[in-house]
């Protein structure tokens, strides 16, 4: 009965229900590293999580017949390098933060995006997109608060991340549609955990010096000891972050990037809410305005784009007009 329901349900709109779920959990469970963080570093972390759900993930993709290995290497591997590099730099800054501060610069991606498509696939792009990114750069600015007595280099950090992450969207998109969501999910598991334990070793054999280790611990900490608490909250983790992960490659499969973005803003919702529950963590008043003009930047540019996707549709248009559209490229509608 519920399948049959959401077979009735467009498509793009199940694509952003499920981003939305997914994200929400990642909101959720990312407040829980830092009962963790305190003790190891962010490359033990991945490599501790990832062990625990990859062996979930075997067990999904066995009991489902569905392959965990990609179809086409390249294009997943590219995929990998993003999403592996945005999330290492995310988790890095999690303690130095609240964590709806530092994912208001993860969820700049919707910006970079626009950014992206502009640069690499040469999308014209009208005034309410431009408009679009500049109340977003105000809201990052008030959220970071350069030049504050609480700003470090490190601050940047998300917003970094937030551009690897938009080439990890697009790239999901455009090329790795036809993966299996378990391949997309266990190639950067994979690949995470690897980077964790080169990490961390690395850090281990060349520690950092004390100025470094008292900045940004969770960074830069080698190998620490751990108990059997530790695996029981990254049990939680791992086993919340498999389903959430699968959701999320699943949605942007089925559903164009510039759509989808607009639901991952349910992450600082449900970090928000996380944050303030576990926690009693609340963004002060300038971050809360920087947070939601990031949000206003990303719906804006999503409004933007649809209006544009819908004029340059054969209901919208004459044959004459949408030949001349998909010569000049797409994004029209918001000149």
């Amino acid at each position: 009965m519920a399948i049959g329901f959401l077979g009735r349900i467009p498509l793009e709109i199940r694509g952003g229900m499920m981003l939305a779920t997914g994200i929400s959990i990642f909101g959720l469970t990312d407040n829980l590293t830092l009962f963790v963080s305190d003790t190891i570093s962010v490359g033990q972390f991945h490599l501790s999580r990832s062990l625990i759900a990859i062996v979930l993930l075997i067990i999904v993709g066995w009991m489902s017949s569905t392959s965990v290995l990609p179809r086409n290497w390249l294009a997943v591997g590219l995929r990998t390098l993003f999403i592996v590099s945005s999330m290492m730099l995310y988790f890095s800054v999690l303690p130095m933060m609240p964590l709806a501060e530092a994912g208001a610069g993860l969820f700049t991606s919707p910006i970079f995006v626009l950014l992206f498509s502009k640069l690499i696939f040469k999308e014209s792009i009208g005034y309410r997109r431009v408009m679009a990114v500049a109340v977003g750069s105000i809201g990052v600015l008030l959220v970071l608060k350069p030049g504050g007595g609480g700003f470090t280099p490190y601050h940047l950090l998300p917003t970094i991340a937030g551009a690897l992450y938009a080439m990890c969207s697009i790239t999901t998109y455009q090329y790795c549609r036809n993966e299996s969501p378990l391949a997309l999910t266990m190639g950067f598991l994979v690949t995470i955990a690897v980077v964790g334990a080169v990490s961390t070793s690395a850090m281990t054999v060349f520690p950092a010096s004390d100025q470094l280790l008292a900045e940004a611990p969770f960074l830069f900490r080698g190998w620490a000891e751990v108990d059997g608490m530790f695996w029981l909250i990254m049990m939680a983790i791992a086993g919340a972050g498999m389903i959430a992960m699968i959701l999320i490659n699943n949605a942007y499969q089925v559903t164009p990037t510039s759509y989808a973005v607009v639901y991952e803003y349910t992450y600082l919702i449900a970090a928000g809410l996380g944050g303030w529950l576990i926690w009693g963590s609340v963004p002060d008043g300038w971050s809360l305005i920087g947070i939601a003009m990031i949000i206003a930047a990303g719906v804006i540019i999503t409004l933007a784009q649809q209006a544009a996707l819908e004029e340059t549709t054969p209901e919208k248009t004459s044959a004459k007009d949408a030949g001349n559209r998909a010569g000049d490229g797409t994004g029209a509608g918001d000149e």
